[in-house]
């Protein structure tokens, strides 16, 4: 396997083995064989929307607002289309930034930071530059970075894959927009996400070609200057479930047209690999990154606090928990946030915690964190789980204020003690341009700092600065959540996986 994509300029790859096909079905008989501990929260527990202390609100209102400026300003440059850049300090444009982007868009009009007229332009703007371009995507899914003026490919420095995750990322947006706005928009949206065909991208073997696989990690072309001609399915598989492993698959089932679409039950077969910390409760980790971004992205989106467990024996698949992944990436929060407790000498504390992707001093680091693994009897190595293990990374001490900040929608009250210790650092200015004032311009927190070396990120990226924002306006109100659900095609591959979005207790207000 090969995990993506929470890279900014750069070649993904974190690891990587031969592609495997998908697991074939069992037998019914061998489905009650295996007996794992589920991943069920208690009922006490509080779920999002959250109501929050006036002061703890305001002062995330000012965050969100922060990284809005960036998702909007950053890409109001002339003669662009007016995406988002990857980063502040290059023009090139990620796919999956400009899912964020459309996404942010919609809070800017809600949170009146923007007009409706605004954000309706700048969302068509992008969408017909994308739509365009048909260079710029292989059977529907795009390239991972575009040019902001062509919306066709970047330079020769750049990644020239199509990326199933990056493209899924934009998808999730475009979901979103087209639903929120309607008129032309939803009409460009929805034919973007009807062209993609997310069969095309199955991933197979010499070995097994017969098999229909787990979705391949993108294309790529034989040729840079035929980048719609041929080329080949990277022999790399989303078979884990990551937050990315989920979101593409997801994606694929809820495809409108059925020859574009993947079965269900692919998105059961994604393993699940159970651990625990100390005497912690189990969950479900992926063994190729301890990263915290592994466990949110996807609920930028999917609102799984509203879902609850999910249930793979019923599509006939053995050896997979009953996981409720709202409640499995609160678990992995806390696992996050003790381990940071439980060694200090890492540069972390019980409020400066959350190692994910970022910028580091000496270039790019993905630190990241693992439970030890549990036992799973009567399942298979390989299908089941991975033979590896996850070994912790604490990195250089560098923190994404994203990392904790999007815990936000996991927790109202914990995710708050870190951006309250970043708060403290700004009004005692320990650390110069940790804080840039949203009310004049200014994005906010820094996207990365080293508190032991006084390193302050000099770029904000859009896959930091996006989810930050969708998560906390999700704490708060829902609204993305609400917002792609209600659209049909998800609707429909709700329907395909059986969930369903349930309703919740009015907002919970902080312990």
């Amino acid at each position: 396997m090969m995990l993506t994509c929470k890279i900014a300029g750069g070649i993904l790859a974190l690891a990587c083995g031969a592609c495997q096909p998908a697991p074939t079905d069992h037998p019914a008989a061998a489905i009650a064989a295996p007996t794992l501990p589920d991943v069920i929260a208690s009922p006490d527990i509080p779920r999002p929307p959250f109501t929050f202390a006036s002061a703890d609100d305001a002062f995330l209102d000012e965050v969100a607002h922060g990284a809005f400026n960036f998702m909007w300003h950053s890409g109001d440059k002339p003669n662009t289309l007016g995406m988002t850049p990857d980063r502040t300090s290059k023009p090139e444009i990620s796919i999956a930034g400009v899912g964020y982007q459309l996404s942010a868009i919609i809070i800017g009009v809600e949170r009146g930071w923007i007009t409706r007229e605004a954000g309706e332009e700048r969302t068509l703007r992008i969408l017909r530059g994308l739509a365009a371009n048909p260079a710029n995507r292989k059977a529907g899914l795009f390239y991972h970075f575009l040019d902001p003026k062509t919306a066709g490919q970047p330079g020769q420095a750049y990644e020239h894959v199509v990326s199933t995750i990056d493209s899924a990322l934009f998808f999730a947006g475009v979901i979103t927009s087209s639903q929120y706005f309607g008129g032309e928009i939803q009409t460009i949206g929805d034919q973007l996400v009807r062209d993609a065909d997310w069969t095309f991208f199955r991933c197979s073997t010499s070995k097994n070609p017969e098999d229909n696989g787990f979705l391949s990690l993108g294309w790529q072309p034989a040729n840079l200057s035929k980048p719609t001609g041929d080329g080949h399915v990277l022999p790399y598989a989303w078979v884990d479930n990551g937050d990315e492993h989920r979101l593409v698959t997801f994606l694929a089932v809820c495809a409108p047209e059925p020859a574009h679409r993947v079965d269900g039950a692919t998105y059961y077969k994604l393993r699940r690999t159970l651990g625990k910390y100390k005497d912690g409760q189990p969950f479900v980790w992926f063994p190729w990154s301890g990263a915290m971004f592994v466990s949110q992205f996807s609920h930028c989106w999917i609102d799984y606090s509203a879902i609850g467990p999910d249930d793979p024996a019923a599509f006939g698949i053995p050896c997979r928990s009953r996981v409720d992944w709202w409640e499995n990436s609160r678990r992995t929060m806390e696992m996050q946030r003790q381990k940071a407790i439980d060694h200090p000498e890492k540069g972390l504390s019980e409020s400066l915690w959350g190692l994910t992707a970022s910028d580091v001093a000496k270039g790019y680091a993905v630190p990241g964190l693992f439970p030890t693994r549990i036992d799973m009897p009567g399942c298979e190595v390989g299908r089941d789980y991975p033979k590896e293990a996850g070994k912790d990374n604490y990195g250089d001490g560098t923190i994404a204020p994203y990392g904790a900040g999007s815990s936000i929608m996991f927790d109202a009250v914990k995710p708050l003690e870190s951006l309250k210790y970043i708060r403290s650092l700004r009004e005692t200015k320990k650390l110069d341009k940790l804080w840039e004032d949203p009310a004049t311009g200014g994005y906010g927190l820094a996207d990365a700092f080293n508190l032991k070396t006084g390193w302050i990120a000099p770029d904000h990226l859009a896959i930091d600065q996006g989810p930050l924002l969708i998560a906390i306006e999700n704490a708060r109100t829902g609204l993305i959540w609400k917002t792609f659900h209600a659209h049909p095609f998800v609707k429909a591959g709700m329907e395909r996986l059986k969930l369903s979005v349930n309703e919740k207790l009015p907002p919970a207000a902080p312990k």
